[in-house]
């Protein structure tokens, strides 16, 4: 069965420039802090080999949220492979090919091979949107965001520029526009350039996404990464405000339009009045916009199509990228009972 030419696109966006790969970059290996996996291989081999760059217990969450789920995606295509992986949030460009959450959607020409990692962070409250929205005409009139003090709150490099939430700090207060942190995190004389006095008179209590939804305008700002709530707000009945995206994941951020899927904002934040004003000037114009954004999102969520796709990226991975491990006895068998034992459950899944 064909793809349709949306799945097409998406494929040519997942797979960034791993087609034009040479084979000098392919010579050089993978960047340092990228880890090399066995599809089958356990977390103890993945501890005992990258005990340096994750001492202790450290690499349990890198392991459940991409690790392990690039490996699931990737025994289907062939038991008992090996891929490169950067299991953290990422902006980060890289030439050898390796398989990322996260990537810059000017970096399309790198090595980045998205995959849908940290499902349930990015993926999992959309089943849960229908039964807890109404229709925009229901909703009270505010433009809503909470998040954490996440990304560049001070530039790393000669103009890089600071993420948008570090505009947040010094919006005025609008009682229509409900705007704060949730939390203060990541935050020191070293990562920002404002300190922590400066930002607590914008923490504001936290909002669940039922409470989030009783509005007709939703702010969303990228923090390390995506911004990790978007999915859900595309999906609601709400009108999403936010920046042009700058990084993408599995969603394909970077393909959505200004006023067709969302409205358009300055990255510092300068013109979010103005921006509200013309929101609630053109309801019925936002309300289109919000739909648009909830077809934009339906898409993804037909779990056959999407198996379909990653099997896809994945032989396309293996057919350019042939790397190899050497395991020891204990290892190799421990790996034999994982590929059986994970065709069980899918075959039982299959018939649930």
């Amino acid at each position: 069965m064909a793809f349709s030419d949306f799945d097409e696109r998406r494929l040519a966006v997942c797979l960034g420039g791993l087609r034009d790969c040479d084979e000098a970059t392919l010579a050089r290996g993978p960047e340092p802090r990228v880890l090399v996996c066995g599809t089958s291989e356990t977390k103890n081999s993945l501890r005992h080999r990258y005990g340096t760059i994750y001492p202790g217990n450290s690499l349990k969450w890198p392991y459940k949220a991409y690790i392990r789920q690039a490996q699931d995606l990737f025994r289907r295509a062939a038991p008992y492979s090996v891929f490169a992986i950067y299991p953290e949030d990422s902006r980060s460009r890289f030439a050898f090919p390796t398989l990322v959450k996260s990537r810059m959607v000017r970096d399309r020409d790198s090595g980045c091979v998205l995959l849908p990692l940290d499902q349930r962070r990015h993926w999992g409250d959309l089943p849960r949107i229908a039964a807890m929205d109404v229709p925009l005409g229901e909703k009270d009139n505010r433009l809503v965001w909470r998040g954490a003090t996440t990304g560049a709150f001070k530039p790393w490099y000669a103009g890089m520029p600071y993420a948008s939430r570090f505009y947040v700090a010094s919006l005025s207060d609008d009682p229509n526009l409900d705007i704060g942190y949730s939390e203060i995190v990541q935050i020191s004389p070293e990562t920002s350039d404002l300190p922590v006095e400066a930002l607590r008179p914008k923490l504001r209590p936290s909002l669940s996404i039922e409470q989030q939804l009783r509005s007709k305008f939703l702010l969303s700002l990228e923090g390390n990464d995506v911004a990790t709530g978007l999915k859900w707000m595309l999906y609601s009945n709400s009108t999403v405000v936010m920046p042009r995206p700058t990084c993408e994941t599995w969603a394909c951020e970077g393909e959505l339009v200004p006023y067709e899927h969302y409205v358009p904002v300055k990255d510092d934040l300068s013109d979010i009045r103005e921006v509200y004003d013309w929101c609630l000037a053109n309801l019925p114009a936002c309300e289109e916009i919000a739909q648009n954004g909830k077809r934009f999102i339906s898409r993804f969520l037909d779990r056959q199509n999407e198996d379909r796709l990653c099997r896809t990226i994945a032989a396309a991975y293996l057919n350019k990228v042939h790397l190899h491990l050497d395991f020891g006895l204990f290892e190799r068998l421990a790996q034999r009972t994982v590929v059986p034992l994970d065709s069980a459950i899918r075959r039982a899944r299959g018939k649930a």
